[in-house]
């Protein structure tokens, strides 16, 4: 990428565009299910990627490298954004069609991870790490947050808080 300073200015300007888009993604209805992903993605991004930098994957140019050993642009920004774009995307859709429609995130993100290892200084593989890991653990968190989304609007949106709420006031 023509090294560490560029590579900041290309974390940078990604920072930028997505605290921009950020607004945009939330503002579509229902916005709790929005909210709801974005954070489950987000919590969870933090909580797994410290256990992999620990052991597969290291962030050699990042932000905040003082503060983070995970990457803080990804975890809580930029891959939550995604979450929320895909589950957005794949809301009133079948099994099948979800699947496809994750596909169209997971290749590029895959692709685009496989040059950032062997071209850049953003990310480093080590312990056997792939890129077919990384294939692998995005299409599952993605599907495992798409499958908490679901269950959460199936218990927040279609009534059943309301007939919970009722059934707790005694009515």
């Amino acid at each position: 990428m023509g090294g560490k300073k560029n590579e900041m200015k290309f974390l940078y300007g990604l920072l930028i565009l997505s605290i921009g888009l950020l607004p945009v993604l939330m503002k579509r209805p229902p916005k709790k299910d929005w909210l709801f992903a974005y954070m489950f993605n987000a919590i969870t991004n933090i909580i797994l990627d410290k256990w992999v930098t620990a052991s597969f994957i290291s962030y050699p140019t990042r932000l905040l490298p003082k503060i983070f050993h995970i990457h803080i642009l990804y975890d809580v920004l930029l891959y939550p954004m995604f979450t929320v774009i895909y589950n957005q995307l794949t809301r009133k859709d079948k099994r099948t069609a979800i699947v496809y429609k994750l596909l169209l995130f997971s290749v590029p993100l895959t692709i685009f991870e496989s040059w950032a290892e062997r071209k850049t200084g953003l990310i480093k593989w080590s312990n056997g790490w792939k890129w077919y890991h990384t294939f692998l653990s995005v299409n599952l968190k993605s599907l495992s947050t798409r499958g908490m989304v679901s269950l959460f609007r199936k218990f927040f949106t279609e009534g059943r808080s309301a007939t919970l709420y009722s059934t707790l006031q005694g009515k």
